[in-house]
Parts: structure tokens; sequence; C-alpha cells
């Protein structure tokens, strides 16, 4: 029986409060004997603000994370709110980067905030974990470690994957007028070209009314073998069953986002794909099924097919990363040395970018849905 104790330190700022609030609560394991080694990491979170929604998810992740943590250790998470204040983050990194024993820092969150950070932590030799959404971000230095899920290698994956695997060459595109769609949109245009694709079709449509009725006909004079929506699982799976039987559109290939990956898409759709060499296809990280995607909904008090909490999943499994490395605090390892039991995992892609920083995201999968069930068809390599 694995017993361990993880102690959170919760330190909250908050202008209606201008002391400090600070306290010891014990998550799991009271009774356990002390633990053999302490690990202390830190957290910069907007528990409170106008970002408080993806702190509270972060923090989810991070206690999920402690919590399924090596036994005979105790877990000792500083937590420190900064709210949506530069100055109140300053402040909080400065007592974190002077925390005795402090091994990492997970965050600032969001990543907007990693400009603010990225002196103190490479100063210091500290190395923090930040969660950036795209290749763009490219502050850092050698202490700051990328760990995200880039859209820019979801799509390129996806577009390798429909013409070298499946040999697609003819594409058309629906994409929402809104920025994600018009981003997808582009990304998706130039990774098809750049494979050997051809886009035979482009059509937008408004978010609010998904109306395609003008596309339809256009969609069927082209003739894709492949069309990819880039729009979330309702709307993509409402915008299939209108092609399909609106359209007496037949074997095209339906390419998505990971947005597709979960089971609103699988309730809507699952039962229209005929199954015929996978006629829907997207991407993601986890799949439902998967142990690690399970253990985390355990850990949250989820269930596994809930819709899935992305964002503190992406946390919890950079906290689970870190932790296993067995950073040694004090030590001043630079991103590269503390990545090096990584450098041949199959289970990740790792690189630098023009900062200094490492990116490091998990290696995307093929998903497709078939007769109703999800599957897993390949880990990409």
């Amino acid at each position: 029986m694995r017993i361990k104790l993880i102690l959170l330190l919760l330190i909250f700022f908050t202008a209606l409060a201008p002391g400090v609030r600070t306290e010891e609560i014990p998550l799991d394991g009271k009774d356990a004997p002390a633990a053999q080694r302490v690990v202390t990491f830190g957290c910069l979170l907007p528990l409170t603000g106008k970002y408080s929604v993806l702190g509270q998810k972060a923090l989810k992740g991070i206690l999920a994370a402690a919590d399924s943590g090596a036994a005979g250790i105790q877990y000792r998470v500083i937590v420190k709110d900064f709210g949506d204040s530069d100055k109140q983050l300053a402040i909080s990194l400065a007592e974190l980067l002077n925390t005795d024993g402090l091994s990492f820092i997970i965050g600032p969150v969001p990543s907007k905030y990693i400009r603010t950070v990225s002196r103190g932590v490479n100063a210091k030799k500290i190395p923090a974990v930040v969660f950036p959404v795209s290749e763009d971000e490219d502050s850092g230095g050698p202490y700051i470690i990328k760990y995200y899920y880039p859209l820019e290698e979801q799509v390129r994956v996806l577009s390798a994957y429909a013409v070298r695997s499946l040999g697609v060459r003819r594409f058309a595109i629906l994409y929402p007028e809104t920025p994600f769609g018009k981003r997808v949109k582009e990304l998706f245009t130039a990774d098809a070209a750049e494979n050997g694709g051809k886009i035979v079709y482009e059509g937008s449509y408004d978010p609010e009314s998904r109306d395609i009725s003008k596309e339809i006909g256009w969609i069927r004079s082209a003739a894709p073998e492949a069309v990819f929506i880039a729009d979330g699982a309702a709307s993509s799976a409402e915008l299939i069953l209108r092609l399909k039987r609106e359209g007496k559109i037949r074997d095209v290939l339906f390419l998505g986002p990971s947005t597709w990956n979960g089971p609103i898409f699988l309730s809507l759709i699952g039962n229209e794909i005929d199954g015929f060499v996978y006629r829907a296809i997207f991407t993601d990280i986890f799949y439902y099924g998967d142990a690690d995607w399970d253990e985390f909904s355990k850990l949250t008090r989820g269930e596994p097919d809930d819709k899935p909490d992305i964002f503190g999943y992406q946390t919890y499994r950079a906290v689970k990363l870190m932790i296993s490395l067995g950073i040694k605090p004090g030590d001043g390892e630079s991103a590269a040395d503390i990545l090096k039991p990584l450098k041949n995992n199959p289970s990740y892609n790792i690189e630098t970018d023009k900062s200094g920083s490492y990116r490091v995201s998990p290696r995307y999968r093929i998903l497709s849905v078939s007769d109703g069930e999800l599957l897993d068809i390949i880990n990409v390599k």
C-alpha cells in the first residue's frame, strides 16, 4: 500500500485583504507516518481575478499529480495567488525564489506573464514550467520549460497523416468566422500544400447559425477526398450530418482538431460514421480509455467520459513529468540537463526556441470514430 502525504501551502493576496493568509492543509494520508523525503515546488496561479477559472483548473491538475506521486515522499506545494496583477506576480515570484529547498515552479498561468518572471527565474537557476498556447510565444530563457499542446503541431500531424498515410490529395475546408476557425484554416491550408495536398474548396460560415446550405453544393461539385472542419465537437457533428444527409456526400474522410475528442462528438456522430477505413479522423494527446486520463479523472473526482478539462490535464501531466525527473534543489541544472532523461522518450517532442527555452510537447495520437466507438489508431512518431 502506498503511503504519502501532500502538504498544500496556500498563500492568498487579494485587494480586499492586505495581509497574507497562510494555510497548511494535509490533502491525503493525514494519519500517515512522516515521509522519508520532502519535495517542494511552487505555483504561480490566478486563483482570483479575471483568470480565476484557468487558475482553478491548473490547481486541480497540480494537486492530482502530487496525489499520484511516489510513495515515501512528502510533496510540499506552495501556491501563490497573484490575481491578475503584474506587481503581485513579481512579489509572489520573489518570495518563491527565496524558499528553501524549492525544486521547480509551475506557472505563471496564463502564459502572457512569462516575460514578467523569466529574468528572475533564469537568474536564480530554478526551472519554471509554463503553458503557451502557440509556438509564437518566444520569451523565456534556459530555465523556462514550455509544456504545451501546440495547435501548429496538431494540424501538421493531421494533414501529414491524411496525405502520407492515407493518400488523400484533394481537400475541402469548412471553418467558422472566428479567430480560432480562421487560424486553424490557415494552418491546415499551408500544411496540406506542404505535404502534397490540394485545397479544392474553402468555405466559411456564421458560428451562430452554422448555415452551410450554399457550401454543400460547392463541396459536392469539388469532389474532395476529405473535408476538414475547424470547429468544436457539437458544431462539427452537425455539419457532418448535414453533408451526409442533405449533400449526399459519401466516401469522404472528415478531419478535425482535438476539440472532436470527447463524449459529445462520439454521442452525436459515432453511429453515423460507417467505419469504412476510418471515416472521421482527428488528433489529441490522449483518448478515452487512456490509463493516464482515467487516473486523472478519478483523482479529480470526475468520470473518465466527462467533458475533458484539457488544461487541468495538461498541468497534471506536466507536474507528473517534473516530479519524475527527480530535480534536486540548489543544483542549478538548466532545462537542457533536467530534460536529458527525455531525449529518447517516444512520448515527447523536445526542442529549443529562439529564446533558449525548451519546448516539451506530448506526441499527438491519431484518433477516429467508427461504429459508435473511439479508436486510437496510432501514436504519431
